[in-house]
């Protein structure tokens, strides 16, 4: 597998990029600055953000990710057709049912993608007054859109940023079962541990080292002036500064490889814009 590998990784952020080489008896580590516990945890840290910063890894095939199945959200109360995706993931790019349970036939087309007020608090456009009957919301059936703006949910940490998928209209019994195929950025599914050195980064191997600059930072931000030096708080902004950048060149990159040549559109609706 192409790429650094977590030993080379541990070893060039204490080497490279932290300067950390006092260990004063050989073959012995306790008069290192940093523990090699500490540093695989900011590394860690830095995958994780280097991937939900950048959306450098897409997924669509990892079943545990990508994959839902529908349930009949007339047996909830109240009726719900809401579904907590993996911790992994940071946005859902797109969403396709599988085959119509009446028809059999495998669509085409992704479903739409939509929000909370389109589903809701949908109304006919103007009026000087409001009626409530002018409120709409599909009956139970066969899922039309989606949408992941109604909620999050705690992780096991307790943090809310889970995202929460909601399918509209409310699934009804007879599409219950069916599988939602998503496309999906995620942060990397397992993190490093010492007990397998040989392991490698989830992100693209371009940038591997460059997300050494924010566990450099975590190392150097809370570190003893005393002992790492007056300039240490100087280097863990410059590693800061340098890893934003990395992720911005890195998005900017992935959008290149996603990229859509637009059109011009006039008299089609007003003024529009669209792809071709």
């Amino acid at each position: 597998m192409p790429g650094w590998n977590l030993g080379a990784l541990l070893y060039e952020l204490r080497r490279g990029k932290l300067r950390d080489t006092s260990a004063q008896v050989e073959g012995s580590t306790s008069d290192y600055l940093w523990s090699d516990t500490q540093l695989v945890g900011y590394i860690n840290e830095a995958h994780r953000r280097f991937a939900r910063r950048s959306h450098v890894i897409r997924d669509y095939t990892t079943v545990a990710v990508t994959q839902i199945t529908t349930v009949d959200g007339t047996l909830t109360s109240p009726n719900s057709s809401q579904y907590t995706l993996h911790p992994s993931v940071v946005e859902v790019i797109t969403a396709r049912l599988s085959a119509d349970p009446v028809t059999g036939i495998w669509p085409t087309t992704d479903i739409a993608r939509a929000g909370h007020d389109g589903f809701d608090n949908y109304h006919q456009p103007d009026t000087y007054f409001f009626d409530p009957n002018m409120l709409t919301n599909l009956p139970p059936g066969k899922p039309l859109a989606w949408s992941t703006d109604e909620s999050v949910v705690a992780d096991s940490n307790g943090s809310f940023s889970v995202i929460n998928l909601r399918l509209y209209p409310i699934v009804s019994s007879v599409y219950a079962g069916m599988t939602v195929y998503l496309r999906v950025i995620r942060e990397p599914l397992t993190d490093f541990s010492l007990t397998n050195l040989n392991a490698y980064p989830e992100i693209p191997a371009d940038h591997h080292l460059d997300m050494l600059d924010w566990a450099a930072y975590l190392a150097l931000s809370g570190a003893d002036l005393d002992v790492a030096g007056a300039d240490a708080y100087k280097r863990a902004a410059d590693f800061k500064a340098s890893f934003e950048m990395h992720c911005i060149d890195a998005k900017r990159e992935m959008m290149r490889k996603f990229w859509t040549p637009l059109q011009w559109g006039f008299g089609q609706n007003g003024w529009s814009w669209e792809n071709i």
